[in-house]
């Protein structure tokens, strides 16, 4: 079977930590390690150099600043410099990740223009904003650049017929094994309490601030609750300030941006999950969790839908009432989150990124070959 020369390409990489982030360098790193030859164009860090291997992956950094007040866009000369590494770099599929990075976005632009195939996965949900509609509308114009879709679950995959009648492959993100056996303990104190963790960027749009606010009704009854916020983000220090004021210190632990490998282990000390985002286009930290056979209370009709089947293995909630129902029958009921647990072993191997990077090469395959056909 042919191996191609594919190209990664993303604002959204290491050392931002975060689900595409964590995606888009473990498919790049499974494809390596099945023969194709794979680079990862990203931009640039203060101090990270410009070019680099890491886990066999070649690593290319587009030099540009971030244009003045602001940080998502960079300065035109990245740009110039990303449409010249695809023109002078021979690859055979472009591979852009994210709808909202504009390295992303002007990737596909630059693939239609040197004819080169192009895919780009969708990470993302519009969700209910003000702005909706014309997200909507910026979304049909950037795909038509595309030669096809990746939705990373089934609401995913229904945001994105609303923007492009482009194929569109439903292929899941992965979890995959930690091989090092690291203790990490955590930096307070855990003994006789239950620990309740939620891995999240600190946004509103994940729903962290609810966390927040459920807790003083769970802390009446269950004293000995230990709620765990990993993860920072522009609402870290507010949801701080909230806790102090409330009188809840003792019961939250803020551990702010930390290693994926240190999330692990966190993890591994938890004794349930909780993410209640509203608009979650996958969930890898669920993944995450259920990997750590950690039982996961989450908001149901978002991509999370594919990963939990409600009351088999994980609680799927439909309101802030039932989700706050849900983790107090887990508090409650040790045999429950046993359950839980082992289902959730028991559906991982969907997850297997071998398996996805499968699928995802027969996209490639499938992408290379319409393009070929119709140019003939």
């Amino acid at each position: 079977m042919e191996k191609h020369k594919i190209a990664l390409i993303s604002d959204w990489y290491f050392p931002k930590v975060g689900g595409i982030e964590y995606s888009m360098h473990t498919l790049a790193k499974t494809l390596t390690t099945h023969g194709y030859q794979v680079s990862v164009i990203t931009r640039s860090y203060p101090g990270v150099p410009e070019h680099s291997i890491r886990d066999g992956v070649s690593v290319i950094r587009v030099k540009g600043r971030p244009l003045p007040g602001q940080n998502r866009f960079l300065m035109p000369s990245a740009y110039k410099e990303l449409f010249s590494l695809l023109k002078n770099g021979n690859y055979e599929i472009v591979n852009s990740h994210g709808l909202d990075s504009p390295l992303s976005m002007s990737a596909l632009i630059a693939s239609r223009k040197l004819g080169i195939p192009a895919v780009v996965t969708n990470h993302s949900l519009v969700g209910n904003t003000p702005y909706r509609l014309l997200y909507y509308f910026i979304g049909k114009l950037l795909l038509k650049n595309a030669d096809s879709v990746i939705a990373v679950s089934s609401a995913v995959e229904k945001d994105s017929k609303l923007m492009t009648k482009k194929p569109i492959y439903r292929i899941f993100n992965g979890v995959d094994s930690e091989d090092k056996i690291v203790k990490v303990p955590f930096p307070v104190n855990t003994q006789g309490k239950l620990v309740i963790v939620t891995v999240a960027r600190m946004t509103k749009k994940k729903g962290v601030q609810n966390i927040v606010a459920l807790a003083p009704s769970l802390l009446e009854k269950h004293k000995n609750l230990l709620f765990v916020m990993i993860g920072d983000g522009p609402l870290r220090e507010k949801l701080e300030i909230t806790v102090e004021e409330a009188g809840l210190s003792g019961n939250f632990y803020f551990t702010g941006e930390v290693s994926r490998e240190k999330v692990m282990r966190y993890l591994e000390q938890a004794d349930i999950f909780a993410l209640p985002s509203i608009n979650e286009a996958f969930g890898i930290s669920i993944l995450e969790a259920m990997s750590k056979e950690v039982p996961v209370v989450a908001m149901n009709n978002s991509g999370v839908s594919d990963i939990i089947t409600d009351g088999v293995n994980g609680y799927l909630a439909d309101s802030l009432t039932e989700f706050s129902s849900y983790l107090e029958n887990l508090i409650e009921t040790p045999a429950l989150r046993t359950s839980f647990s082992r289902e959730a072993l028991r559906g991982l191997s969907n997850y297997d990124w071998n398996r996805i990077c499968e699928q995802t090469s027969r996209v490639y395959r499938s992408v290379i070959h319409e393009k070929y056909n119709n140019n003939r």
